[in-house]
């Protein structure tokens, strides 16, 4: 009576143990196949963002003003450089060469070009409105520049070429306007002073 008492009390303590393990082991294989499974499928990649719409050369014409803005706004070059032109472009805001590479890729959307409450172009896009189909050509040309390293500015070359032109102004308006100055003052008694003290006619 005692063995079998000590028997049954044996095979409960058993039984307990076996559905223990049971309900470890279960839950631990199904993991393991879930993870076998997730490692056998091919990684899926993340859908590509949508491709743009628009035209690049005429994004591009809008950006440097060789097509007017339908609305009459200004280029986008008299204040941004996007590693174009023999000059770049201003320096007044930023560099758009990479624009449409990371985040600031949602500014290129006409409500926030278009908004007054931009300090500098608000006052004058929000008059001026840039149209969606500019602001898809304009995208376009962006998501394109955004594949080549951003260029350093070309300010120094930009003040060279300035320098240099103010100069050969200066000459040829000398050379004209002294021109002038001699035929108005020939015959009077000024050209007669400049003649007879150390001008060109005095020797």
């Amino acid at each position: 009576m005692i063995l079998r008492d000590g028997r049954n009390g044996l095979l409960k303590e058993a039984s307990k143990l076996i559905l223990a393990l049971v309900l470890i082991l279960v839950p631990m294989i199904a993991a393991a196949q879930t993870a076998e499974t997730q490692q056998a499928q091919p990684a899926q990649e993340s859908p590509a963002a949508p491709a743009e719409q628009g035209d690049y050369k005429t994004g591009r014409a809008l950006f440097t003003g060789e097509k007017p803005f339908t609305n009459g706004g200004p280029p986008c070059i008299s204040c941004h450089s996007a590693g174009i032109g023999a000059l770049d472009g201003g320096v007044l805001g930023p560099n758009l060469t990479q624009i449409y590479a990371g985040p600031k890729r949602a500014l290129l959307m006409i409500g926030w070009v278009n908004s007054p409450g931009l300090p500098v172009m608000g006052p004058i896009f929000s008059a001026k409105n840039i149209t969606e189909a500019e602001m898809e050509h304009l995208r376009t040309f962006f998501s394109e520049t955004a594949k080549q390293p951003a260029m350093a500015s070309k300010t120094g070359s930009f003040l060279g070429a300035g320098a240099a032109g103010f100069v050969g102004i200066m000459i040829f308006f000398s050379i004209v306007w002294s021109g002038r100055y001699r035929k108005r003052n020939k015959g009077t008694a000024h050209d007669a002073l400049w003649r007879n003290y150390g001008g060109k006619g005095g020797q």
